[in-house]
């Protein structure tokens, strides 16, 4: 099995990191060949970190977000006509793998799909009254991870949906359109989909702890990257998040304290009301949550409308 991989970059800082490095090795096991297409410009310098683990490199600022180097890697794939059975999707938004993926692939070669992801979510950002918020959807494979089969790669519906990829204002719209718009659209073609973690209920209200208990028990290979750049946690709790990880016999956890500790460098720490909000809806429903969001919207709305025709005196 011919396996090819377009791996999706974005640094804030221009970097490649070394969690990134250790994945691209990781996905080595599995894929002949990788295609590495970053939405930054990185220097000389950085790309040649990747010398050892990438057959291809591109870095340039193109604003698409994932789904645009998605796109710039599979045209390069078809371009030079390089020879594959299956293509991969995947991005630096995690740390990982913990695990070898190779049990997981040999596990999902034998299910009779046509694409299958790491994990799937029933909801999708839509925009209501000036802000995105989750309602419920179709049940989409999450774009982190996915691989393709001829069947997809081959068709029609397929390329027509990647060459129609274009820069869109902001990440809900990219998950709206392009990561639930992908799974829709190849539903709707008659295509077959599966998942390797199916579990839907969180072991812990809080993500964190849930995704920690998933790598654990579950032997989960990959921790979201988003989930340690909490505004709400210090840094010695995020710390103390990491070392609950019980994998690290195969993987470094300073890969992931060292990009955290640079991701959160320039954390924004929440004020007092802020993080008494935080506190209050914790534990509420994500209708109570748009209820009491919406009702801030029109109050600070109104408290700006006047305070604005007051300022218009002086």
């Amino acid at each position: 099995m011919k396996r090819l991989c377009v791996f999706a970059h974005w640094d804030r800082d221009n970097i490649v990191d070394e969690y990134v490095i250790y994945y691209l090795k990781a996905l080595r096991e599995v894929c002949q060949t990788i295609i590495f297409v970053s939405d930054s410009d990185l220097a000389p310098s950085e790309l040649t970190k990747l010398d050892e683990v990438a057959d291809y490199k591109i870095a340039q600022k193109h604003g698409e977000y994932d789904f645009g180097s998605y796109k710039r890697g599979f045209l390069l794939a078809k371009e030079k006509a390089l020879d594959f059975d299956e293509l991969i999707f995947a991005n630096d938004s995690c740390y990982g793998p913990f695990f070898s993926l190779k049990p997981i692939f040999e596990k999902m070669d034998k299910k009779k799909c046509d694409f299958w992801g790491m994990t799937e979510w029933e909801y999708t950002p839509v925009q209501r009254d000036g802000i995105y918020i989750l309602e419920k959807d179709i049940k989409h494979i999450q774009s982190y991870f996915i691989n393709f089969r001829p069947s997809v790669i081959n068709s029609d519906v397929f390329a027509n949906f990647i060459q129609n990829i274009k820069p869109l204002n902001n990440k809900y719209e990219v998950i709206a359109q392009y990561e639930t718009g992908l799974s829709k659209i190849l539903y709707k073609k008659g295509f077959k989909g599966a998942v390797y973690f199916k579990e839907y209920a969180a072991k812990d209200k809080k993500p964190l702890n849930s995704s920690i208990m998933r790598i654990n028990e579950d032997k989960f290979p990959f921790l979201k990257t988003t989930l340690l750049k909490n505004e709400y946690l210090s840094d010695k709790e995020i710390l103390n998040q990491i070392d609950l990880i019980n994998t690290f016999e195969t993987y470094d956890k300073d890969l992931i304290k060292n990009h955290t500790a640079r991701m959160r460098q320039k954390i924004k720490k929440p004020n007092l009301y802020r993080r008494i909000r935080h506190k209050v809806l914790a534990g509420c429903s994500e209708d109570t949550r748009l209820r009491v969001i919406l009702a801030e919207k029109r109050l600070f709305l109104l408290l700006n409308i006047l305070f604005f025709n007051k300022l218009k005196k002086f």
